[in-house]
């Protein structure tokens, strides 16, 4: 199993070297970078488990950055570090980007690496839930298909009695499946 992907982003070159030594310790891969476009390719390209962020940078704010992230890979878990404690910050964070902790800064080392860890098992349970959905979709697309060929395959239907009640067929399809000659009760 490969490690998961935190991508960490922070326009100040020592805060971000503060972040990537906090969470060395970590069974994580860490990619870091102090531009919020070059983060969004990586999470647009490759399966990011964690995005960590800086609230205030220039050109992207982290809610922005947040936000976009989520549109791109909504199970990507989204961190925002933030040295604005305004309650205005944290409601554009939880509305926009769905932002899983914040934390202030300056940061305690240890609170960040709870959260990360934290935000690693939430990424796994949202992966393992978007892969159920995507399997039952799909399961859903398959039986509609088959359905649609073959109809009463998915569906059967029972009398009152509990005897089968086959919709009306086409008599070459009948005697293709070789069963024009079984007494069955039609569906009226």
């Amino acid at each position: 199993m490969t490690k998961p992907l935190v991508v960490c982003v922070d326009d100040d070159p020592d805060l971000l070297a503060g972040v990537v030594r906090s969470l060395k310790a970590l069974p994580i891969e860490i990619a870091s970078t102090s531009e919020p476009q070059t983060a969004l390719d990586w999470v647009a390209e490759r399966d990011v488990a964690v995005l960590v962020s800086d609230f205030e940078m220039p050109g992207m704010n982290g809610v922005a950055l947040v936000a976009k992230a989520r549109v791109l890979r909504p199970e990507t878990v989204r961190i925002l570090l933030t040295g604005v404690r305004a309650f205005a910050t944290a409601i554009d964070g939880i509305n926009q980007g769905e932002v899983f902790r914040y934390i202030n800064k300056p940061f305690d080392r240890a609170q960040l690496r709870d959260a990360v860890t934290a935000a690693v098992e939430r990424h796994h349970e949202l992966v393992a839930t978007v892969s159920e959905r995507e399997r039952s979709k799909r399961r859903a697309q398959i039986a509609a298909a088959l359905e649609a060929e073959f109809p009463g395959l998915t569906q059967v239907v029972r009398a009152f009695d509990g005897a089968y009640i086959v919709p009306p067929t086409s008599p070459d399809i009948a005697a293709a499946l070789g069963v024009d000659g079984l007494a069955v009760r039609r569906q009226p």
